[in-house]
């Protein structure tokens, strides 16, 4: 199965403050929802709890509070594993979505990372883990926009 992660950063690394995005870069959640559209999105409870449920989208939720979900496009798992057992024998596709611990977790198992970077420095507590050196960049673009923006693609480099 492919493991995409998808985030948005600050340069500062930073990817929310609580549950809150500390920018709003116009454009910028429209490659978001561009890529993730009828894909499965493995996420934590509270970034599930804070972005809502996105139309045809499928979410695989990890959560160890209990967490009810209210349809039959959200399954609840009590661990990345768990949900990841799930999502290779029903997906060839998944796209990480957050929040840090998460990412944190999932970023050694990625193929490939969709990152774009908001070209502000902001506060907050909740980081985008460093990219691993066997990740290579093959692809850039930069946003001009309210808040401008870099979007780029990295792919998981195989190594002898």
């Amino acid at each position: 199965m492919k493991i995409s992660l998808i985030a948005a950063k600050s340069i500062n690394n930073v990817i929310g403050n609580g549950p809150d995005i500390p920018w709003s870069a116009k454009g910028e959640q429209l490659l978001f929802k561009a890529l993730t559209y009828n894909h499965w999105l493995l996420v934590g409870r509270k970034t599930f709890q804070s972005m809502g449920e996105l139309p045809k989208r499928k979410y695989a939720v990890v959560s160890r509070q209990g967490f009810k979900p209210e349809n039959d496009n959200i399954k609840v798992f009590v661990s990345i594993d768990d949900a990841m057992e799930f999502l290779n024998k029903i997906t060839d596709h998944v796209f990480v979505s957050g929040g840090g611990q998460i990412y944190e977790s999932m970023i050694k198992r990625a193929n490939t990372l969709h990152l774009s970077t908001i070209k502000q420095e902001v506060e907050g507590d909740i980081s985008f883990p460093p990219i691993p050196n066997y990740f290579e960049l093959v692809f850039e673009q930069d946003f001009e926009s309210n808040i401008d923006y870099k979007y780029q693609i990295w792919r998981k480099v195989k190594r002898n």
